[in-house]
């Protein structure tokens, strides 16, 4: 059993908007070649936000189908254009429902599936962010009040993964965000002090494209590793995280 991540699937909705204009082409086309290659339906793939240009509902059915049609069982965090996703829990598990191989959402807390427990939440930019390209799939501003927001977010869904932890003390614990926790030289951030606080084996997130992935920190810091998974920087394919 392996655990893979993958980000920003950007997939098209209703409102078919296509990914060319970002130098994407014929995406998803190429994600899902790789995908159907790699991933087992055993293994469990993490879905690591930005997964629909839909803006409600009604236009992420067939956005939602294409996931559960790969193979794998997946699952789901919010990125800051799932506009979709709704604020209650309940909605969105019945939203997913006919979709059986999505079987776990992080939202305000963890996701126990296979050998790991997976936190997070959605993040967003922190004042220790580099300059980055603006644009639509660009930087989003500093807010204070969404960096404490996310922060309290992050360590609920560790304090849920806790729980978990005790009933099952073999889980492997990872972490998955959007945002990136981290940026290029390293410095602290709110984020990456819950991160490194809880030492998972491995922290995911997307978020950033083109130009923007060299702002993303990838190594080890902390005594944690970080993985930029974002669908252009990995180069159109789920990233191996972990094996079990």
């Amino acid at each position: 059993m392996r655990l893979f991540a993958i980000g920003d699937t950007h997939l098209p909705s209703t409102r078919e908007k296509d990914m060319h204009r970002f130098g994407w082409a014929e995406h998803p086309a190429p994600l899902q070649r790789a995908w159907d290659a790699l991933v087992s339906p055993e293994d469990v793939v993490i879905v690591a936000g930005d997964i629909s240009w839909a803006t409600r509902p009604t236009e992420v059915q067939g956005d939602l189908g294409w996931l559960d049609a790969r193979p794998g069982r997946k699952v789901l965090l919010r990125g800051n254009h799932d506009y979709w996703w709704g604020d209650s829990l309940t909605r969105l598990k019945k939203l997913l429902a006919p979709y059986p191989s999505l079987q776990g959402v992080i939202h305000n807390c963890a996701v126990e599936l296979g050998q790991w427990v997976i936190a997070g939440t959605r993040l967003w930019t922190t004042p220790e962010a580099p300059p980055m390209p603006g644009g639509e799939m660009g930087n989003e501003p500093v807010e204070a009040g969404f960096v404490e927001r996310e922060t309290n977010r992050l360590q609920l869904s560790i304090q849920d993964a806790d729980v978990k932890l005790e009933a099952n003390p073999a889980l492997r614990k990872v972490v998955a965000v959007h945002f990136p926790p981290l940026y290029a030289g390293g410095a602290p951030t709110a984020f990456s002090a819950v991160i490194e606080g809880w030492q998972p084996r491995h922290c995911v997130y997307g978020h950033l494209h083109a130009e923007g992935i060299a702002a993303g920190f990838q190594g080890v810091h902390g005594g944690v590793p970080y993985r930029l998974v974002s669908c252009d920087a990995a180069g159109f394919s789920p990233v191996l995280v972990d094996e079990a």
